[in-house]
Formats: C-alpha cells, sequence, structure tokens
C-alpha cells in the first residue's frame, strides 16, 4: 500500500498558478513542487509566464541558476500558446502532478493562460488581500468564463493570499468580499517575507524546505483539492 499521505490518478493532475508580478506565484510554485516532491510525489513543472522588463525572472531561469529545484526534474519553459497543450500532455508526470506556471491578467483568446488553464484540474490564483488587487482580478474571472463558455469546462479555482501580514484586517475583509462571491479562499497563506533567507530572496537559490514551513501547509492542502476522495 502506497506511503503517500493522498492518492491521486494514475494519469496525474495539474495545477496551474495564476497571478500578475509580485503575487509572489512563481515562489510559490517553486517552493509546493519542492514539497510534493519532498512528500514522495512526482512532480514535473512548467514555465509558460514569459517575464517582463520589470520583473526578477521566470521560474525557468530560477531552475537553471541554482541548478535544479527538483533533482532530477527539470523545469521546462514553453511560451508559445500553439506548443503549451502537447508539453503540458507529455510532461505530466504519471500518478504524480503537474504545476505550470502562467499569467491570467490579459484577457486575450489565445494567450498561454488559457492553454494551460484549459488542461488544468485545479486553478490557484494567488492573491494579496489588499481592495486594489481584487478588482485586477476581474481578468481571470473573464479567462474562465471564456474557457467555459467556449468548451464547456473549466478547472476548479481557489484563492491563496499571498504576502500576508499576521492578524491583518485586510486579509479577513478580503476573505469575506471572496467568499460572498461563492469563491474558495484557501486557508492556508503565503507570508510576507522580506528578511534574509525569506521567500521574497528565495530567487535563485536552492530551495529551503521544512515541515514548519508555511509553504508546506499550502502543499498539503492543495493535495486534498486534487486528490481522489
Amino acid at each position: 500500500m502506497s506511503s503517500l499521505m493522498f492518492q491521486l490518478p494514475e494519469k496525474g493532475r495539474r495545477v496551474t498558478f495564476i497571478g500578475k508580478g509580485g503575487s509572489t506565484k512563481t515562489h510559490t510554485l517553486a517552493h509546493v513542487r519542492g514539497h510534493w516532491a519532498r512528500m514522495g510525489y512526482p512532480t514535473a513543472a512548467i514555465d509558460s509566464d514569459q517575464p517582463g522588463e520589470d520583473e526578477d525572472g521566470s521560474l525557468y531561469a530560477w531552475d537553471q541558476l541554482c541548478g535544479g529545484l527538483v533533482k532530477n526534474s527539470p523545469v521546462v519553459a514553453q511560451y508559445s500558446a500553439l506548443h503549451l497543450p502537447g508539453t503540458i500532455a507529455k510532461e505530466t508526470p504519471a500518478g504524480g502532478l503537474l504545476g505550470i506556471d502562467t499569467g491570467a491578467w490579459s484577457n486575450t483568446p489565445g494567450g498561454t493562460h488559457h492553454s494551460a488553464l484549459a488542461m488544468s484540474d485545479l486553478a490557484v490564483l494567488c492573491l494579496q488581500p489588499a481592495e486594489g488587487e481584487l478588482h485586477r482580478s476581474a481578468s481571470v474571472w473573464l479567462a474562465l468564463k471564456y474557457l467555459e463558455d467556449t468548451t464547456g469546462r473549466r478547472p476548479e479555482l481557489v484563492v491563496l493570499f499571498t504576502r500576508t501580514h499576521h492578524n491583518a484586517k485586510a486579509n479577513d475583509e478580503a476573505r469575506r468580499a471572496l467568499e460572498k462571491r461563492e469563491i474558495t479562499v484557501l486557508e492556508s497563506s503565503v507570508p510576507n517575507q522580506q528578511r534574509e533567507g525569506g521567500y521574497s530572496r528565495a530567487f535563485g537559490k536552492a530551495l529551503d524546505l521544512a515541515d514548519d514551513d508555511p509553504m508546506h501547509k499550502v502543499a498539503v492542502e492543495i493535495l486534498t483539492k486534487v486528490a481522489i476522495q
């Protein structure tokens, strides 16, 4: 009998992480995937969000800089919406998890975010719990509606609060606003860590993983969403 915490289907599961620059999206996927691998799950990752001039770098660049975020499982870069579906199908590990890093802040049909969402089992919207960020997430709902209208299906969506502050009133207010719209908000969150060794300074470095890491809680909670019930 498998000793894994949760059972996944043989075909594997696909989880797309979406969010604008500064949402800690790439950092979250890097750490969550590291925890999945640490728990014994086969994992793979695709970077489909080519960084802009004002962004620190991509998941693919991070993987290259540190010599591999997950041993023997390099991040694959695929920035073509035309070729992304084939890459997703190829890279999804049997009985494991594929993490896809993409943007979803332009509701332009034919973007990589549409291709990624169309083939995903779960979409994780990384969002800072601030009123302005909630308004700017509108393109995500539009992208999902476009998918549902054109294909008849859409992945389950959950919101993950990132860059949170302990006991911040904004966290509770944002959660209530989203839940009022019947949007699922994960119980776990990613704290704002600006210190040396924190998430904000982790880019390009090997992952520092531990069971008491908040990202471990995020990894486990996402697993509960895609595991066989």
